[in-house]
This record gives C-alpha cells, structure tokens and sequence, in this order.
C-alpha cells in the first residue's frame, strides 16, 4: 500500500465501523415497555377521579381533554356531556375513560 492510498483507506475503514457501530446500536436497542402505547409518553392509565374537559359532546361516546392528551370517553350514565364541560373520570375501560359531569366549583383540568 502506498502512502496515498493510506488516507482514503483509512477513511473508508472509519466509515464502516460507523456503519456497523449504528446497525449494531439499533439491532440490540432495548424498549421500553410501554413504547408503543397510547398517548404521550405511553401513558395508558388515568387515574379515577382524574379531572378534564370534553372537547366534543359525549352522547354517549366522544373525546375529553385529560392532562393535556386527548382520550376517547363515555358518559357513565349514557347522558349527554356537552362540548367544553368539565368532566371527572370515574372507571377506564381499556383506553376509554369513563366520565361524569364534574360538580359545579371544582376546576377542570387539561
């Protein structure tokens, strides 16, 4: 090997380790359980009595606000829960919250 085959042998050797090092990386990653799980950051619970707000009418089904993530819901007791109400989650069915209508004085939040 002469010495101006050096430097570009060289650079192609450093460019394959790259090359191995970040298939290598990507192949023994290991994930988090929850990584492909809904919401932000694999969020998958909510808490009973975990307050939010609709943000279409419940009637029964449709969608409420809770700690900034939109959820699907249903009303408890099948009634209408109209757009922009508060809302306190009561039971979760898989990822379907469960709510009712938060009692007048109690801040939602989302």
């Amino acid at each position: 090997m002469t010495s101006d085959q050096i430097l570009p042998g060289a650079i192609v050797v450093v460019i394959v380790i790259l090359i191995v090092v970040g298939v290598v990386r990507a192949a023994t990653r290991r994930r988090g359980a929850n990584e492909d799980a809904f919401g932000a950051g694999g969020v998958t619970t909510v808490a009973v009595g975990t307050r939010g707000v609709a943000t279409t009418d419940l009637k029964p089904d449709g969608v409420v606000r809770v700690f900034s993530e939109e959820w699907s819901a249903s009303s408890a007791d099948g009634s209408l829960i109209a757009d922009g109400s508060a809302v306190r989650v009561v039971r979760q069915d898989g990822l379907t919250l469960i709510v009712e209508p938060e009692t007048a004085g109690s801040p939602a939040q989302g």
